[in-house]
């Protein structure tokens, strides 16, 4: 009997891609959710996507064996929540969000790996005066806790520009904010995140340096990195990076470090049964590494059709962060 598995979100190339892999004829593979409704719609309720999803769930005539996901928020965190109600091996709807929560993750950094978070604050930009929030000097990034890619993401150097951004963050912030506390609502949260949700901001320091990212999984409690890819800065000043290239050529002990931090934080929230990015920045002039953030998936982006000994990958300009 084949297995079911559920792919939110499936694209065409995909289902392809899908029906390439080893024993495919021991398995079928069923779309979830389209990707117009869980990826590119401007505006959405995440408890709204949910109960779409289970309703096609519940009048599947089969057994469901797996639902995956390589997209972003809200599907990264979709899948947790439909894989704890089916009894299917999955991380914790918590381990998920303390890696997209923003602010959330920086302080659980800061428990077990200090040495490569940046300093951070939190920030109301609904206070009355949130300026008086930030513990930080100039200048400094200031985004919501929970985005996507740049958006909504501003670099601060004196206060004229900080009250613009805040501005700027009010008007745009509940977009993602509001469905991005529905899905709070569906983990159990310490009171010092129910106070920060997701219409709050992070302020951090900025880094500087040269990107990398291990990529792997945790399955039933086995940490292992399948490999480790690097993103130069561009030649193009109007952008940061133009490319991803595999292998990385960081040095080694750069790698090991990457890799053991990686491992040391996924293990301290108890990340298990899934895959991760965790993106690097290292300072080659202070020898300086540094966390950006550890994504519960690894996209799509970073795994396109290359020829054999290829090692740049030109088209993965899409979505960083």
């Amino acid at each position: 009997m084949k297995r079911n598995i559920f792919v939110v979100a499936l694209e065409d190339q995909q289902r392809e891609e899908l029906e390439t892999l080893r024993h495919s004829d021991q398995f079928e593979v069923h779309s979830l959710l389209s990707v117009k409704a869980a990826v590119e719609s401007p505006s959405f309720s995440f408890d709204e996507l949910l109960d779409q999803a289970r309703k096609k769930l519940e009048t599947f005539d089969g057994s469901i064996d797996a639902i995956v996901a390589q997209w972003d928020f809200p599907t990264s965190v979709l899948v947790p929540i439909l894989c704890r109600e089916y009894g299917i091996p999955s991380p914790s709807v918590e381990s998920v969000l303390m890696c997209e929560h923003k602010y959330w993750s920086r302080l659980e950094q800061q428990k077990v790996i200090p040495e490569v978070v940046p300093e951070f604050c939190a920030v109301d930009p609904f206070a009355e005066d949130p300026l008086s929030q930030v513990t930080l000097e100039y200048p400094f990034w200031i985004k919501p806790v929970k985005a996507f890619s740049s958006h909504l993401g501003f670099r601060i150097e004196n206060d004229e520009q900080f009250h613009a951004a805040i501005e700027e963050i009010r008007q745009g912030i509940r977009q993602l904010g509001d469905p991005f506390n529905e899905a709070l609502r569906h983990a159990e949260l310490p009171s010092h995140i129910q106070e920060m949700d997701g219409n709050s901001c992070i302020a951090e320091q900025i880094v500087s340096g040269v990107q990398g990212a291990p990529e792997g999984t945790v399955y039933r409690g086995e940490f292992n990195v399948h490999g480790i890819i690097a993103q130069p800065n561009s030649v193009n000043k109007e952008i940061p990076y133009d490319r991803l290239e595999y292998p990385s050529n960081l040095p080694e002990r750069i790698h090991r470090e990457m890799i053991d931090v990686s491992r040391r934080f996924l293990e301290h929230i108890g990340y298990d049964n899934g895959c991760f990015n965790a993106e690097f920045m290292w300072d080659e002039e202070n020898d300086r590494l540094w966390l950006i953030e550890v994504n519960t998936r690894i996209s799509q982006s970073h795994s396109p059709d290359v020829a054999p000994g290829q090692s740049e990958v030109p088209r993965c300009q899409a979505r960083w962060g």
